[in-house]
């Protein structure tokens, strides 16, 4: 028994380097390095893979973009997780797709370009288009579809999920399904959909005018919380593209959608007439002003360049405040206070209004999640009759609505679709 057990731990490494050998001859791979995996995976590697700057038209350069490949078997499906930011989450043990369990499948986790490792030498802006990242995922599929030829499932969440679909859209044969969590499609760079759905849709009518209580009780102590909010502001070091009045304001408007975005309860609103201090700690941590900071903030700024081009975003309303907010038009604040000036383009929604069209006519095998307080849901893809595509809301659900917080009825309809659709 014992001679047993050593064989097959001396063997082990050998697995696991045929593994990292396989990879290292597939096209385009710069590096790859071993990681702790979590339990349910047999190894996991951390991949640096060449991408061209503009796939149409490779002459312009590359890039390195970052991979986290976790192995359970090259014969099981492979879950693909277009994420849209940066990957630091799936690099270590802890993160676990929660398809993977469910389908008993490999993970992939691909990280944005233009965030995190995946950058080029100097951020040239012109090349952050959805076209462009959705090339970037069909030229991974393509190359480790040598490693894993069974079934694929994309998935990503927020702007993860639009990945998803954008890449579904234009490479529709690349994957057998799509889970696409929480994801909008906005149609112009500040929509107004949200605020109405704000205002009309999330929560009770009691929890709403709470929230806009809450707002006003701010802006009407305005005089002497802002020197706190100042202070605290400087603390940390902060650095805006407005003046520190402006950007409490901006944080009284950002509120409201950060409020039912993140499902807070109206139970940890301060009460009324409470300390200047009270009211300070619960606004910065409800709604942290560092979302405005242009230092802490510099790690999502190729997101705004996005929104600002093509993903869309939302629009302001001040005018439920205008007898009491400094602060009369917000029209033009993600250029002014989160676009870099070589970055601003003219905003283009024929991509959405394409993949509207895809989803209500053509697409296959796509399960859309979201949740009914998620202001991100006012602007949610809509599939109309096509059966093909499944869109389940999450009662009370926020932006963190998961397959695994759904209803029991909700989790077998999406559970025995994804397996329905892989067989």
């Amino acid at each position: 028994m014992m001679l047993i057990t050593v064989s097959l731990s001396l063997l082990q490494p050998i697995l696991c380097q045929d593994l990292r050998d396989k990879i290292l001859k597939l096209p385009d791979i710069i590096s790859v390095e071993k990681m702790e995996n979590n339990p349910f995976f047999e190894e996991a590697y951390v991949i640096m893979i060449k991408q061209p700057l503009d796939h149409q038209n490779p002459g312009m350069g590359y890039f390195p973009q970052r991979i986290i490949l976790s192995h359970l078997d090259n014969t099981e499906p492979v879950v693909f997780i277009t994420e849209g930011y940066n990957a630091d989450n799936a690099v270590g043990p802890k993160y676990l797709n929660e398809l993977c369990p469910i389908l008993y499948a490999n993970q992939l986790f691909v990280e944005h370009r233009f965030f995190g490792k995946s950058v080029p030498d100097t951020m040239k802006w012109k090349y952050l288009t959805v076209e462009n990242a959705a090339a970037d995922h069909h030229h991974i599929a393509e190359i480790f579809k040598q490693i894993y030829p069974g079934k694929w499932i994309s998935t990503g969440i927020s702007k993860g999920g639009q990945a998803s679909l954008y890449y579904r859209l234009l490479f529709p044969d690349d994957v057998t399904e799509t889970i696409a969590y929480v994801a909008p499609l906005n149609y112009s760079v500040e929509e107004n959909r949200h605020d109405r759905f704000i205002r009309h849709k999330t929560g009770t009518a009691g929890e709403r005018k709470s929230v806009m209580n809450f707002q006003r009780e701010v802006l009407k102590r305005k005089a002497e919380i802002l020197p706190l909010f100042e202070n605290y502001c400087n603390g940390k070091k902060y650095v805006f593209n407005a003046t520190i009045s402006e950007i409490y304001d901006y944080c009284v408007l950002e509120y409201s959608f950060s409020f039912w975005q993140w499902g807070r309860s109206v139970k940890e609103i301060p009460p009324f007439g409470s300390s200047k201090d009270d009211l300070l700690a619960y606004f910065v941590k409800a709604v942290s002003p560092d979302y405005f900071d242009r230092i802490s903030g510099k790690v999502v700024v190729p997101f705004f360049v996005q929104a600002h081009r093509e993903l869309g975003y939302y629009a302001y309303n001040t005018k439920p405040f205008e007898d009491l907010m400094q602060l009369r038009s917000t029209k033009g604040y993600l250029a002014r206070l989160f676009v870099p000036e070589d970055a601003v383009f003219p905003y283009d929604a024929d991509l959405s209004v394409q993949l509207q069209k895809f989803l209500k006519h053509k697409a296959k095998n796509i399960l859309l999640l979201y949740g009914e307080n998620d202001p991100w849901t006012a602007s949610a893809a809509k599939p109309g009759r096509n059966k093909n595509v499944v869109k389940i809301l999450m009662k009370d659900g926020c932006h963190l609505t998961r397959i695994n917080g759904l209803s029991r009825k909700q989790q077998e309809l999406a559970i025995g679709k994804m397996k329905a659709w892989m067989n």
